[in-house]
């Protein structure tokens, strides 16, 4: 058996593992994008580094881009075989692949005319909504907890590492020359005091461990975003200054987790009657498939859950999808919360919200994921 790392080596994105057993047969684990890598990010995800039609199966972590962007690319290259992935999981990466493909067709749309322009060639997408759409009709679903054999000498258990909703720990177990080798493949590990999720299920025992380390050297709050944190900047931006309070933040998790500590303080009787809006038609889809999951919210949602049927709901929120309703969010003059993605505001509706609000010294841009 022989393990090669095309990804979320020496860097955080683009989670590719491919696994080659004695029998010929290549499982990869993951299959996400690069992103954030400056120029290299396009040459980067335009070659896998291996043959995509060599591949015999794909196993699935969870559902984020640096993990699932690149399986339409993988389909469109010629990669026939199944898909594993948790309930969530094939949920979440559907909206995600779609949404992922629709971005890449609209900005190439606006490359290609100035290419035409210019006279230089047109640029493809590294896929389209039809490849990510074949590479949905492949997945399989496997539950937490049960074994499922792929084939003879190979199979494989999910277990819960509390990152996003329907995200998992792979366990395997491979016999070969009827020697047993059991490898464990970490994904993204949560954290054991998360808002909304259980904490990580303990890994059974392996013989190898493949683990994620991306804040293995940093010590994060227990629990982020707080209410009081964010009633704190609130009263400074809505209450006392009368302006718009800006916050970025990724569709699936952070935004979710924003919404819970606002419903909170409702639920306190200390939330301000303003207006709260999230525009991100994204955030939209995944904060309706997270609800559709309760199961896997951790004891303290599932007390709210008893007395509140919706934790991700309060007075006062409003829901933007349509791009005229976003538009019209630069015009509305009383103060007022906007969540929108993308978390870094490196995309997205909420770079609009920024560079129409950032001039005005009323206004704050509060950044809620960890930098």
């Amino acid at each position: 058996m022989k393990i090669a790392f095309h990804g979320a080596a020496r860097t955080v994105t683009g989670s590719k593992h491919l696994l080659t057993l004695k029998n010929g047969k290549k499982v990869l684990l993951d299959c996400g994008m690069f992103q954030g890598m400056g120029t290299n990010t396009d040459a980067l995800n335009a070659s896998f580094g291996f043959k995509a039609q060599e591949v015999d199966y794909l196993i699935l972590s969870h559902a984020h881009i640096d993990h699932s962007g690149l399986i339409p690319k993988l389909v469109k290259d010629g990669f026939k075989g199944q898909i594993f992935a948790t309930p969530a999981t094939k949920d979440l990466a559907t909206v995600l692949m779609d949404d992922s493909a629709g971005i890449q067709e609209h900005d190439l749309k606006f490359v290609n005319k100035r290419h035409t322009a210019e006279g230089l060639p047109n640029l493809l997408p590294l896929y389209t909504l039809a490849d990510a759409v074949a590479a949905e009709a492949l997945f399989v679903i496997v539950d937490y907890n049960t074994w499922h054999t792929i084939e003879e000498g190979l199979e494989f258990c999910y277990t819960d590492v509390g990152h996003i909703i329907g995200s998992t720990a792979i366990h395997l177990k491979i016999v070969e020359d009827g020697k047993l080798t059991r490898i464990t493949f970490s994904g993204d590990v949560g954290r054991y005091r998360d808002v909304i999720l259980k904490p990580p299920a303990n890994f059974p025992q392996a013989d190898y461990i493949l683990i994620e380390s991306t804040y293995g050297n940093s010590l994060h709050d227990e629990q982020n975003p707080t209410p009081d944190a964010l009633l704190k900047w609130i009263e400074h931006t809505c209450i006392s200054k009368k302006g718009k309070l800006i916050m970025p933040a990724f569709s699936v998790g952070r935004t979710q987790e924003i919404l819970y500590a606002l419903n909170q303080l409702e639920l306190e009787n200390r939330l301000p009657p303003i207006a709260y809006f999230v525009d991100s038609p994204l955030s939209l889809k995944a904060t309706a498939i997270i609800k559709s999951y309760p199961q896997y919210f951790n004891e303290r949602i599932q007390k709210v859950l008893l007395n509140d049927d919706d934790p991700f709901s309060f007075k006062g929120l409003q829901l933007i999808e349509s791009v005229e309703e976003s538009k019209n969010l630069n015009y509305y003059k009383e103060p007022c919360v906007i969540i929108s993605a993308s978390g870094m505001a490196e995309a997205g509706r909420v770079k609009h919200h920024i560079s129409n609000s950032i001039e005005n010294s009323r206004n704050t841009i509060l950044l809620t994921g960890y930098c």
